[in-house]
């Protein structure tokens, strides 16, 4: 019968200590409704030499941020992001190539934020 309330014993203590680890291991996300780009549409000239070629995108913070921010574009072949620094990123559109490219920025919370890059 000792034998019995040593294993339950241990029952409840392994189930206790999983238990504290998922109440601690979890964070609240701080912006659950997404992030937004800023700006939301730039439209960029990708073939004049007296063009803008470039933007740089700005995520706004509203109540947290879960650095480091994850980048991408639609179509790679119309543009890339550059560089990327905090909540900042540089976008470049590749010459002769027209068309909307979507920009998606992503924090570590999951929150996703999108701009279009129109190119013309």
């Amino acid at each position: 019968m000792k034998n019995n309330y040593l294993v339950l014993a241990g029952v409840v203590l392994v189930m206790a200590v999983m238990a504290a680890g998922v109440w601690t291991g979890c964070e609240s996300a701080g912006n659950t409704d997404g992030l937004s780009i800023s700006p939301s549409s730039p439209t960029l000239g990708s073939g004049s030499s007296n063009s803008t070629s470039a933007v740089v995108f700005t995520v706004g913070v509203r109540d947290s941020l879960a650095l480091p921010l994850q980048w991408s574009v639609s179509n790679p072949s119309m543009g890339g992001i550059i560089s990327a620094s905090g909540s900042n990123a540089t976008y470049v559109a590749n010459a002769g190539k027209m068309g909307d490219n979507i920009v998606t920025v992503q924090d570590q919370y999951g929150n996703k934020g999108s701009a279009v890059v129109i190119q013309q």
